[in-house]
């Protein structure tokens, strides 16, 4: 395949077509004597005369007539390959499945908006969440998920990201807690009370104890569970404390003027949690994927301005 100039496959293709090199060199730009040298080396490759004189004109060989469809075809497919990638995509044709990789409450937060986003405009494309068990960046570079919603956790510094929206963590308890029933929450008063925790690696401390410990604080932890539903549950039918990402609250029933549950902002300061999307440079470029991107940055933004008013 090294001596293969597939230059020569658009000349056979114009050769055969045309019967003519005149009109062949004419119809690729090229001169008279240029196409003649590709006529000569197509003899040369394929071992045929290819084209004879018959009189005034040219006459394809057997062998050459069995190329006349092939050469074609291939020809054209060879070129559409190595055109450049289209930058437009015609999404009521779409047919695909993305993998997304995100936590519950990403999925409670967007899906719904994402599933009437699909039926408006690009009704043959699914959606497959997958659980967000850890942050390990190989399902993204060996394609298993195309996306992956959260927080940046890995150090692959090949990834791409793309900021959805801020997040902050927040307290949740029943409504009839003792913790509100005075106007202040302290952090005292915070701490001395049960807590639920979320974790996904059994992690009993977070951002929450660490600013605590520097009051000399420290949280009475009874449970951990591995999702924020799960422990938006408890707290709703316990007099436990728990703590969540507000966008957790922003997907669910729980409101702040519901009789049953309350959320309160935290008596002590704790890292914005920046909420992205990532993914491979592979597909930075795919107009497929850059359209699902930009799909999911825009359900999110109201979810943003709601949290930022």
């Amino acid at each position: 395949m090294t001596d293969i100039d597939m230059n020569l496959l658009k000349a056979l293709d114009a050769l055969l077509a045309e019967r003519s090199v005149t009109r062949a060199a004419q119809r690729l730009g090229l001169s008279v004597s240029a196409m003649s040298r590709n006529l000569t080396r197509l003899r040369r490759v394929t071992n045929d005369p290819l084209l004879v004189q018959a009189g005034r004109q040219l006459v394809p060989t057997p062998y050459a007539l069995t190329l006349i469809e092939r050469v074609h075809e291939t020809t054209r497919s060879v070129y559409t390959l190595l055109q450049p990638a289209p930058k437009t995509v015609d999404l009521f044709t779409l047919d695909r499945c993305f993998v997304i990789r995100a936590n519950e409450s990403f999925i409670d937060l967007a899906s719904a908006k994402l599933a009437l986003e699909l039926q408006k405009n690009a009704p043959r494309v699914r959606l497959h969440f997958v659980g967000k068990h850890d942050k390990d960046a190989q399902p993204l570079r060996d394609g298993t998920i195309d996306l992956e919603i959260g927080v940046l956790g890995t150090e692959a510094p090949e990834l791409k990201t793309r900021m959805l929206f801020n997040d902050r963590f927040v307290g949740i308890c029943r409504s009839d807690h003792p913790l509100l029933q005075t106007p202040c929450i302290t952090a005292e008063r915070y701490a001395s009370y049960s807590h639920v925790v979320v974790s996904r690696k059994n992690k009993l401390h977070g951002p929450v104890d660490a600013a605590l410990a520097k009051q000399g604080l420290k949280r009475q932890i009874v449970m951990v569970v591995p999702a924020f539903t799960n422990a938006i549950h408890i707290v709703r039918h316990s007099h436990l404390i728990g703590l969540v990402p507000l966008s957790a609250l922003a997907s669910s029933s729980l409101h702040p003027e519901m009789s049953e549950m309350n959320w309160f902002e935290l008596p002590v300061e704790t890292p914005t949690i920046k909420i992205s999307a990532i993914w491979h440079p592979r597909l930075h470029a795919d107009p497929e994927h850059r359209w699902l991107r930009e799909t999911i940055w825009t359900v999110c933004q109201p979810e943003e301005k709601s949290q930022t008013t």
